[in-house]
């Protein structure tokens, strides 16, 4: 089964609790349809506060389209290195059955606690070098 998140522009609220927690899923493989339509699989590199995302190794799964070729198929994928998605336009993102959605929230939580305790410890500073200065005469 996979876990499904869907985004509402008429509800703030939902909206407001998922943006902040996609960060947390950075480096996850997802889907995410978009309100037109078209879906794109990839591995989430960013997301932000308006559910900007944005995918690596991704394919755009063309969902209803076709072409003509000389063969007469249809072209499924198309393929991009790098890929951004604007939140207003995203209807779903779609998680992988494998994915622990509360333990990722978790451990991603348990990170910037852990970062900001080391930042107020001052152990992201920068050591202190000391610095030789030849004098020529």
């Amino acid at each position: 089964m996979t876990a499904v998140a869907k985004s509402s522009s008429t509800d703030s609220s939902s909206a407001g609790l998922l943006a902040p927690l996609l960060r947390h899923f950075v480096g996850i493989d997802i889907i995410v349809e978009t309100k037109q339509g078209r879906k794109f699989k990839g591995r989430l590199k960013d997301a932000d506060a308006y559910m900007n995302l944005v995918l690596s190794r991704n394919n755009t799964l063309l969902t209803g389209e076709t072409t003509d070729d000389d063969d007469g198929a249809a072209d499924d994928e198309e393929t991009f290195n790098w890929i951004h998605i604007r939140g207003p336009t995203i209807r779903y993102i779609i998680f992988g059955a494998n994915v622990d959605i509360p333990g990722v929230i978790r451990a991603g939580r348990d990170r910037e606690r852990a970062a900001g305790d080391r930042y107020r410890r001052g152990v992201r500073k920068a050591p202190k070098t000391t610095t030789t200065t030849a004098h020529i005469v």
